[in-house]
C-alpha cells in the first residue's frame, strides 16, 4: 500500500499475510534493516506489531522493481548507462552489507523483484525477510539452499 505521512512524504506499508511464515520474516526484516543505512537500501521507517497483524513500513519507490520495469510490457526501456547505474548501485548495497556492517548479513534472495527504484532510478534493496546475520568472527560457508527460485 501507499501512504503519505504529514509532511508529506511518501510511504510504502507492507503487511504480512501468514502469521507463522510472516512472523520469522518479520522479525528478519526488522532485526536486520532495521539497524542499518545506506544509500542503496530500502529504508525502514518503522513497524507495526500487533495481536495477529505484521506491518513494516518503508521508503517508497515510485518506479516499482526493476523486476516490473525489465518484464512489463509499455514500460520504460532502460538504456545501458541506466542498466549500468542499478547494476553498480546493486553492488554497493550488496557490498555494504557484506563487508561494512558491524554483522555481515547475507540477503539470501536477490532478484529482479527484490531491486527497488527511486525516482531517480536509483537501485534500493529491499525484502530482507530472508538475510541471514553472520557474525564477523565466522568463517563458515553457507550451503543451504535459500531464497526464492
Amino acid at each position: 500500500f501507499k501512504g503519505v505521512l504529514p509532511d508529506s512524504t511518501a510511504i510504502a506499508v507492507k503487511e504480512l499475510k501468514s502469521l507463522n511464515q510472516g512472523e520469522k520474516q518479520f522479525r528478519n526484516e526488522v532485526r536486520t534493516i532495521g539497524s542499518i543505512q545506506h544509500m542503496n537500501l530500502v529504508r525502514l521507517w518503522g513497524f507495526c506489531a500487533e495481536a495477529s497483524k505484521r506491518i513494516l513500513v518503508y521508503d517508497y519507490m515510485p518506479n516499482g522493481s526493476l523486476q516490473s520495469l525489465l518484464f512489463q510490457k509499455n514500460q520504460i526501456i532502460l538504456d545501458w548507462k541506466a542498466r549500468y547505474h542499478i547494476e553498480i548501485g546493486t553492488a554497493r548495497g550488496l557490498a555494504y552489507l557484506h563487508e561494512d556492517c558491524r554483522e555481515r548479513i547475507i540477503h539470501c534472495d536477490i532478484k529482479p523483484e527484490n531491486i527497488l527504484l527511486d525516482a531517480e532510478y536509483s537501485p534500493k534493496l529491499g525484502d530482507f525477510g530472508l538475510a541471514k546475520l553472520i557474525g564477523r568472527q565466522n568463517s563458515r560457508v553457507l550451503t543451504t539452499m535459500r531464497g526464492t527460485v
